[in-house]
């Protein structure tokens, strides 16, 4: 037995044997999806062109830009205290996303977050981004 052409009926006289990839890329082409389009590089994570230098820092929600002015009205004086701070900003996340006001709910959500470790550092470095 032969490799290549046995039973294929071999086509227009070309000797069997063994055959390459149908389709290869030319000889010194780039592999599968080598090619890059030029304004793919100027797409950053969130799918909008730009960098992030050129445009200054940008809320993408308003409930980040409501925080970033939270932390400006503390670092202001606006606020007594960070306590204070954090529950402004869980107050604006639950009137934000999920549409309702409970002063009650306010208060053990934010007591939990400054009792957190992790969550307390989070919350530090919000406050002290304040520009």
């Amino acid at each position: 037995m032969a490799v290549g052409g046995v039973g294929r009926g071999g086509g227009k006289g070309r000797a069997g044997g063994a055959k390459g990839p149908a389709g290869a890329a030319p000889a010194g082409g780039a592999s599968f999806g080598g090619r890059v389009d030029r304004t793919e590089s100027l797409v950053g994570p969130s799918g909008l062109v730009g960098s992030s230098n050129v445009q200054g820092p940008q809320a993408a929600d308003p409930v980040a830009s409501q925080a970033v002015a939270i932390a400006r009205k503390l670092k202001n004086g606006g606020f007594k205290s960070k306590e204070e701070a954090t529950q402004a900003l869980v107050a604006e996340v639950l009137k934000e996303k999920l549409r309702m006001k409970s002063s009650s709910l306010t208060t053990k959500i934010a007591d939990a977050l400054q009792d957190d470790p992790r969550l307390n550092q989070v919350l530090e470095r919000l406050w002290s981004k304040a520009e």
